[in-house]
């Protein structure tokens, strides 16, 4: 039985002063898992069959997100590439194919949801999110979308980078580090005093671009607090 499946069983099952304490518990011990149960949690009221079986298939198996590419979203835009995978959702390129102009996009589908209801709750709850955000540093909502098989998705700002973890690991100079952390840290601002916290900042829904600048490119199971001005 897998860690994800005990952590989730046994915090779903407490109540909720229990649950935090537990929850900031695992955090200090296993800040990965942590988050991808805080994740389920946040998405309790959803088939716990569901949830199960994403967690017995592993999350997100690759064949399973590319079955995506090459679908057509709103008779415009075509899914061409997997740009990645997290905790809860896939995320596409998709390039516009109607000729009025050429633009790519970026196409988010939340792979935990049962059902197409569910997944355009979810899908709505960050769009809506994203909608409210506009700073330079956090990928720009689009639209919501439906593409041919009628599943519903975001639409989102393609940004062309790297993971925060692979800028990491690259050996950047203290310049290039300091440029990272002042927009990172610019866009968080920005968030909070709209009154969002993100809830899952990682290593891998931070991309850096061409010019250096980090770029927030998840609200998935971010919340509203109280704006910070």
């Amino acid at each position: 039985m897998s860690d994800l499946y005990e952590s989730y069983t046994e915090l779903s099952n407490s109540c909720a002063g229990d649950q935090q304490q537990k929850l900031d518990e695992l955090a200090k011990q296993q800040p990965e898992l942590a988050q991808q149960v805080q994740a389920l949690l946040s998405h309790s009221d959803y088939a716990f069959e569901n949830l199960i079986t994403k967690m017995h298939q592993g999350f997100f198996e690759q064949e399973d997100a590319e079955i995506r590419i090459g679908r057509i979203i709103d008779g415009k835009y075509q899914i061409t590439q997997l740009l990645g995978q997290g905790g809860m959702s896939d995320v596409y390129k998709a390039k516009r194919i109607d000729g009025l102009i050429k633009h790519e996009v970026a196409i988010k589908y939340f792979a935990l949801a049962q059902s197409c209801e569910v997944a355009l709750a979810m899908i709505q709850k960050e769009a809506q999110i994203l909608a409210n955000l506009d700073h330079q540093f956090i990928a720009s909502f689009i639209d919501i979308g439906h593409d041919d098989h009628h599943e519903p998705n975001i639409m989102m700002e393609y940004i062309n980078g790297i993971t925060l973890f692979e800028f990491l690991h690259s050996a950047p100079s203290e310049e290039a580090t300091d440029q990272v952390n002042k927009t990172l840290n610019s866009a968080i601002k920005h968030a909070q005093e709209q009154g969002i916290e993100h809830g899952d900042l990682s290593k891998n829904n931070v991309l850096v671009d061409h010019n250096g600048n980090a770029n927030i490119i998840d609200f998935d199971i971010a919340s509203y607090t109280a704006a910070k001005r």
